[in-house]
């Protein structure tokens, strides 16, 4: 076990990419107390919403409900991460060739591995699940023995999903080096694991909310917490978790977690067999690759080394990096393709003829509400924009390589625009996506579909402009894997903080406002259009420099 913890220390030290005291730890102290000031909103919308929520559902009865739907929640999206987190930690991070010689037993690796991945899940609960435990508790007036339960549950809450997540992906990864050509077998298994896993959680969902409408209200009105089977017959682990909270002070509620934990031990367990067997066998070789011989003619020689413009060239470069290194992929790219999908899984995973969306279509053809879609429909096209890493790790891509771009005969001003339209091309593929869904799914309106294309441009724009900023002003040089310089970059999270505090600025002031759609159509193009002007000078002149004083 103090090898395992100290291979899982030595997993987070490396990670991080960062060496040496001093600023560096300044720093990320600093990194640490912005990031929480960052989510004190959201924590507290969130606590706010559960104090007015317990006050009408403990009116019939139903308060536990509150516990079993976030620890349901919890568990449905630490299962949906758990596919991005285990393809990056166990495979992309091509660590494992460096672990094997060491006296390490297999399950120490692995469990290694496993604790890193879980420590990412705890940040993901700290933001989502403890401010329900908290609040539920001070509501309720519960006692110690409640808190104590509830710091357990917290603890061991994402081993029953993360175990599920990882098995689908060393099933579907244990196949990659049967490929001749790895590297691009591997991207389309990463893929693979990641839609199966969406999949999944579609049918988790279907089949959560089957439940017949009449039943649904006689379970309601008849008190004693009768939904919260309902709520939490999504994981199994999640009604044992539910039942010791709310009966922490009996002893039904101790034998809830005594079984939580047996049933956690237990999964983890077969996880740890499975994963000797699955894991180790796919990640053999993974950083090998093939090449290829091929006669080039005279035509396709010149057709393939004709002079493009500067942006052009740079353009193309970014382009076919993001999309053959796997790690990239996923990280930059298919999170472009499953943006829409998030926003429809809930849909779609409903039962009966969406009515849901019926109310929906009848509100997008009200005019009275045409500017707040607008703003809302802006702020969704930042969101987007900020979630995705491309621009805002940019810099850091670059790594040890950063000399190439340093020592190119080129002005800095025209790679700095090429990866910022790389980001906003792709980012521009979540639009794309999202447009057409919104027109036939919930009857968007043409004339507003076209003003939002059109004020998608700048507000993607904007995303990628501020994100490249921030990476170029501090970027992350230091790593050794692909996998480090996106998903372990605090730069892709400072961008997107940004993009979702624009984000909700605009639409609390194209709800508490009520302005109209040519107004706020008129006053978002300017105002973003005359942002975007001044984040590309800052980007052009400011950015040259940063980058010109980086030591290559």
């Amino acid at each position: 076990m103090n090898k395992t913890l100290l291979l899982a220390k030595t997993l987070l030290k490396n990670g991080s990419g960062k060496t040496g005291k001093g600023k560096t730890k300044s720093k990320r102290v600093l990194y640490i107390v912005l990031l929480l000031c960052a989510f004190i909103p959201i924590i507290s919308m969130i606590s706010g919403l559960i104090a007015v929520l317990y006050t009408s559902f403990a009116q019939v009865n139903q308060e536990s409900m509150l516990l079993g739907l976030g620890l349901t929640i919890s568990s449905i999206v630490i299962f949906t991460f758990g596919i991005f987190y285990v393809i990056n930690v166990f495979y992309f991070s091509q660590d494992i060739e460096h672990l094997l010689p060491l006296p390490l037993k297999p399950s120490q690796i692995l469990t290694g591995k496993f604790i890193v991945t879980l420590l990412y899940e705890y940040l993901t609960e700290l933001f989502l699940l403890a401010p329900i435990l908290i609040t539920f508790g001070i509501k309720s007036g519960a006692g110690v023995l409640y808190y104590v339960y509830a710091l357990i549950i917290f603890l061991a809450l994402p081993i029953v999903p993360l175990v599920l997540s990882s098995v689908i992906a060393m099933i579907v990864m244990r196949f990659t080096n049967i490929a001749k050509n790895k590297d691009r077998f591997r991207l389309f298994g990463g893929v693979i694991a990641v839609v199966f896993g969406l999949g999944i959680n579609m049918f988790i969902q279907k089949f959560s909310r089957s439940v017949n409408p009449d039943q649904l209200q006689e379970m309601i009105l008849s008190g004693n917490n009768s939904m919260l089977g309902l709520i939490t017959n999504t994981f199994p682990s999640t009604k044992l978790s539910a039942t010791a909270l709310i009966e922490a002070t009996a002893l039904r509620g101790f034998v809830g977690l005594l079984g939580f934990i047996a049933l956690s031990a237990l999964v983890y367990a077969v996880f740890a067999i499975l994963g000797e067997r699955l894991y180790f066998k796919g990640v053999m070789g993974i950083s090998e690759s093939t090449s290829k011989r091929e006669r080039v003619t005279d035509e396709q020689l010149d057709r393939q080394t004709a002079q493009n413009s500067t942006i052009k060239a740079h353009l193309i470069k970014e382009i076919k990096l993001v999309l053959r290194t796997p790690v990239y992929f996923i990280n930059c790219v298919l999170i472009s393709f499953l943006s829409p999908v998030f926003v429809c899984i809930p849909l779609f995973a409903s039962s009966g003829k969406l009515g849901n969306i019926e109310g929906i279509s009848q509100l997008m053809a009200d005019e009275n509400i045409a500017g707040i879609i607008i703003g809302i429909g802006f702020a969704l096209f930042l969101f987007v924009a900020g979630a995705n890493p491309t621009a805002a790790t940019a810099i850091s891509r670059e790594g040890s390589n950063l000399y190439v771009l340093k020592y190119l005969p080129v002005p800095y001003a025209k790679p700095l625009v090429a990866k910022a339209l790389t980001g906003a091309l792709t980012s521009m593929i979540s639009v794309v996506l999202i447009l057409p869904i919104a027109i036939f799914l919930i009857k968007l309106p043409i004339i507003l579909a076209v003003q939002l294309l059109i004020l998608s441009v700048p507000a993607v724009l904007f995303g990628n402009f501020a994100g490249l900023i921030i990476d170029t002003f501090s970027p992350k040089l230091n790593w050794d894997t692909e996998q480090k310089a996106v998903k372990q970059n605090m730069n892709s999270l400072f961008s997107m903080l940004v993009n979702f505090i624009v984000a909700g600025i605009i639409v609390a002031v194209s709800i508490f406002f009520d302005v109209n759609m040519l107004v706020m159509f008129g006053s978002l193009l300017v105002l973003f259009i005359v942002l975007d002007i001044i984040l590309y000078r800052i980007l052009v002149t400011k950015g040259s420099k940063w980058l010109s004083k980086i030591e290559a």
